[in-house]
């Protein structure tokens, strides 16, 4: 019989509908197959048994069962009647309830820290079938990921999004490979997740994705993970009253064993502020041992992968290509940012980790045909992230340019032909440049007014600070339903203050064509 979430002390779940299984002693069917003898299965996080944990039968076993499952996010609640139940291995055709349940537990830790890597990403509601010949992640189409923890699960789930995800063979990390490392990670955990410590487990499951999606044969995952441990350390400290901004990198250039280590400078206070986090970084080889200090500056490389105060740390690993130096970096909001090849791969924000993959938002950006319009906007979306000033731009492609009029609220937003003082302080600023012919900080600090910016398909910018006719009752903030008006002109983007980055496409409101952290 099914147990009701206000019997366990919980709120009962409008959502929960169960599914029942029927079966007689002697003559189980292969959902009844089970691998032990069970009265009451309870998981979730209250109450607190996790996922998998039996509580044995203590009678023996006479009667007919019965088995349901209510399910939500929160919570996981079983019965069973008592019976005398068959073991079952995973894999086997009698894969059973365990199977059911291991299916269930891999979902509920993906939704947790798989799908959150990834913006706009879900998982599909049902698995696929699979059979022990197939890969544990592969491709199914351009734009789902099928996997499974082990070669031997009888199912796969489908990680899927509107957008493509990057090719398996691109130079960049592709998505891909973070599914592949969080397979990898997940693997030997399996048993341990099905035990009381899971959460323990899983508080520190994250982290060694990203150092096991960025590991190599020469960069053990574990030097990583202990670079991301230190900074994970001083972001919760202060020096002399002021939060930490700090950055290390690791690159081939083995140093003997007496060296000084990442983790005995980690221990001294002075190590916090050797580095700045933006120009300044200390070195260290493949194995923890410190190589020096680095005192950075931007040689002119085409570095748009990342914020502008980023960028020298960005460029240093790029010097050495075929034994990929990574740079982790820690500034003052907390936040921890992963950069390789010159790119900016992963970011903590807000205690969650996010993947970017950024040559495919520029292509689901559509708008303008240039690509090098389309990649100053992405950096300006970047650098308004990162400097937490937020944003609202707008592209007007070229079909839609008489249409402009009825979108911005008052002509004096249009700069070229407005007398106002701000009118006439942007022309002088800019005069006839384009959008993406300005330096890049002068383009943050324009985005940074309150208000949109409108530039044209061919980089003019049209508008700063602008105010814009939004239909009355929009259910989204003022900012959200700003880029969404815009839009249907073209592409309309939303960079909040937290960091986040939104772009929609020709007035879709429910499905945005990209989305960034």
């Amino acid at each position: 019989m099914l147990l009701g979430r206000r019997k366990a002390g919980l709120a009962p779940a409008a959502t929960a509908s169960p599914r029942r299984f029927r079966g007689r002693r002697g003559a189980p069917s292969t959902k009844e197959e089970v691998v032990a003898s069970v009265k009451t299965i309870k998981f979730g996080r209250t109450p607190s048994y996790p996922m998998g944990y039996f509580t044995t039968a203590t009678q023996r076993p006479s009667a007919p069962f019965t088995l349901a499952i209510a399910m939500d996010r929160r919570a996981m609640v079983m019965e069973l009647s008592p019976a005398k139940i068959k073991p079952a291995k995973s894999g086997s055709k009698n894969w059973g309830v365990w199977g059911e349940m291991r299916e269930i537990l891999l979902r509920e830790i993906s939704e947790e820290f798989l799908v959150p890597f990834f913006s706009g990403a879900r998982l599909e509601g049902r698995s696929e079938k699979s059979s022990p010949r197939e890969a544990t992640v592969a491709f199914r189409d351009p734009v789902s990921i099928a996997f499974k923890a082990s070669t031997e699960d009888d199912y796969r789930l489908v990680l899927t999004r509107p957008q493509p995800f990057a090719a398996a063979n691109a130079t960049i990390v592709p998505e891909i490979a973070v599914v592949r490392a969080f397979v990898e990670v997940i693997g030997p955990m399996s048993e341990a997740l099905a035990g009381p410590l899971k959460y323990d487990f899983l508080s520190t499951f994250s982290r060694r994705v990203v150092a096991q999606a960025l590991s190599s044969p020469n960069l053990p995952a574990e030097t990583l993970l202990s670079g991301i441990d230190q900074l994970s350390r001083w972001s919760s400290r202060l020096y002399e009253g002021s939060a930490i901004s700090a950055a290390i990198g690791f690159r081939m250039k083995p140093q003997p064993e007496g060296a000084v280590s990442l983790r005995a400078i980690g221990a001294h206070d002075f190590g916090a502020v050797l580095t700045n986090g933006y120009d300044t970084l200390l070195e260290f080889d493949f194995y923890e041992r410190l190589v020096g200090h680095a005192s950075l500056a931007l040689s002119g490389a085409d570095i748009w992968s990342c914020a502008l105060r980023h960028a020298p740390v960005a460029e240093w690993t790029t010097h050495d290509k075929k034994r990929r130096r990574v740079a982790l970096c820690l500034n003052r909001g907390g936040e921890i940012l992963v950069f390789r090849d010159g790119k900016m791969l992963f970011a903590r924000r807000s205690g969650r980790w996010s993947f970017l993959t950024h040559e495919p938002v520029l292509t689901q950006m559509g708008t303008p045909q240039n690509t090098e319009i389309r990649k100053a906007v992405y950096e300006t979306c970047l650098d308004a992230s990162f400097s937490r000033t937020g944003a609202c731009l707008g592209i007007v492609s070229s079909s839609r340019m008489s249409k402009l009029k009825k979108v911005v609220a008052s002509e004096e937003d249009f700069f070229r032909r407005s007398e106002t003082t701000k009118a006439k302080a942007i022309r002088q600023m800019i005069g006839t440049r384009k959008f993406h012919k300005l330096d890049r900080r002068l383009r943050q600090e324009l985005v940074a007014i309150d208000g949109a910016t409108v530039i044209s398909f061919d980089g003019d910018l049209l508008a700063v600070g602008a105010i814009l006719k939004i239909p009355g009752g929009s259910p989204s903030g003022g900012r959200l339903a700003a880029a969404q008006q815009l839009s249907k002109l073209g592409v309309g983007i939303k960079v909040s203050q937290d960091g986040g980055i939104v772009g929609f496409r020709l007035g879709e409101k429910k499905n945005p064509a990209f989305q960034i952290m």
